[in-house]
């Protein structure tokens, strides 16, 4: 049975070219910190790496930290505003959870700015907080996912940055999953992204640091990356890292799959909820329940019949609490069985959304019986 992976936004396949180049790497000798010409060929790999991610984020390529993972990005950043002084930390209801678990864990205080039923955040709430923001607190700090990796919802960073910018605060944008599906047009003071969203390896993020931005290492030791992100670099991963950034491809052909596909099921399920169909989502991303539909036991039988799907973020599947994200948008009350996510990748193609239906199709006869 050949499976269809359509479980893209928890990790991405890794590119062929990236296996390529990985395997290349991890013959040669030296670590990139090191002075002699070893050290040097490995370090000028993570020079070009780091210019060509610089690149396709839009800012430059020297503000560019290497990481281990996009969850360190995060923390990083958070951790060196605390330090620098920021007391209290605002999230958008539609962060990723590595955000306020950070800030929890560095002793902020914290709040929530809701979302609206698409999922949006309330940008008239934020400014009301912003606009009586206690200067004991310190500056503002705000952080905002630039898409949901669940609903695929994209935020108005642009609005949200500026606005923050405008009562001299600092911002973080998560751009895990936005990066490589949209344009990176983002002039925050902190933007994180992940290797493996786009094809790339496992293990290995970024986090853009904007200049005269406040940064402490999370890491401490020998003092790698500017002395800001310690421990021997990831020669192999960040070069698979820059190598994925390269062949990126406009992801365009996903959304009219993620089209074909949620108009496709609404002749299966004629109660079927799209959650952010109203709103700008990212074009390969469908999450969708059913009143009568329990997610898990159809993600279940999904993996059985040889496609991979998630009910929801990696991070949180598998758990039985309310779905957090679902509950932000007040939606709770049509999908008290949970939902489903759908993402497509580079490598999904009409076949694939053939395949899901027709699994999904008997799926639901083979349901309908046993109730019978």
């Amino acid at each position: 049975m050949t499976r269809v992976y359509l479980d893209n936004n928890a990790s991405s396949p890794i590119r062929p070219e990236v296996i390529t180049a990985v395997t290349e790497v991890m013959n040669l000798c030296g670590n990139p910190s090191a002075q002699h010409s070893d050290g040097r060929k490995a370090n000028a790999i993570i020079s070009k790496a780091r210019e060509i991610i610089g690149l396709e984020m839009g800012v430059c390529s020297q503000d560019i930290i290497f990481t281990g993972s996009g969850t360190e990005s995060l923390n990083t950043a958070i951790y060196a505003a605390y330090n620098a002084g920021c007391k209290k930390m605002l999230f958008s209801n539609a962060d990723h959870t590595a955000t306020y678990k950070a800030a929890e864990n560095w002793g902020y205080s914290h709040d929530f700015i809701p979302t609206d039923v698409n999922g949006i955040t309330d940008i008239d709430y934020l400014k009301e907080i912003l606009k009586n923001w206690n200067t004991s607190d310190g500056r503002p700090f705000v952080s905002v996912s630039a898409a949901n990796g669940e609903t695929g919802v994209l935020q108005p960073v642009e609005a949200i940055t500026d606005l923050v910018h405008q009562y001299g605060g600092l911002i973080l944008v998560d751009a895990v999953q936005a990066f490589g599906k949209i344009p990176m047009l983002f002039r925050a003071d902190y933007i994180a992204i992940s290797a493996h969203k786009i094809g790339g390896p496992q293990g290995v993020g970024a986090l853009y640091v904007c200049p005269d931005t406040p940064l402490s290492p999370l890491l401490c030791g020998g003092g790698q990356e500017r002395r800001m992100r310690s421990g021997t670099m990831n020669l192999a991963g960040i070069h698979g890292f820059g190598v994925a950034a390269s062949v990126m491809t406009n992801l365009d052909h996903t959304k009219k799959l993620r089209d074909s596909f949620e108009k496709r099921l609404e002749n299966i399920e004629s109660d079927i909820n799209i959650f952010g169909a109203n709103a700008e989502r990212l074009p390969n991303t469908s999450f969708i329940s059913s009143p009568n539909l329990n997610a898990m036991t159809m993600m279940m039988a999904l993996d059985l019949a040889g496609i991979s799907v998630s009910t929801g973020s990696a991070c949180s599947s598998g758990k039985s609490n309310e779905n957090r994200i679902i509950k932000s948008m007040g939606l709770s009350s049509i999908a008290p069985k949970g939902a489903l996510r759908v993402s497509f990748g580079y490598k999904s193609t009409n076949k694939d959304v053939d395949q899901i239906l027709s699994a999904w199709s008997s799926i639901r006869n083979r349901m309908e019986n046993i109730n019978d």
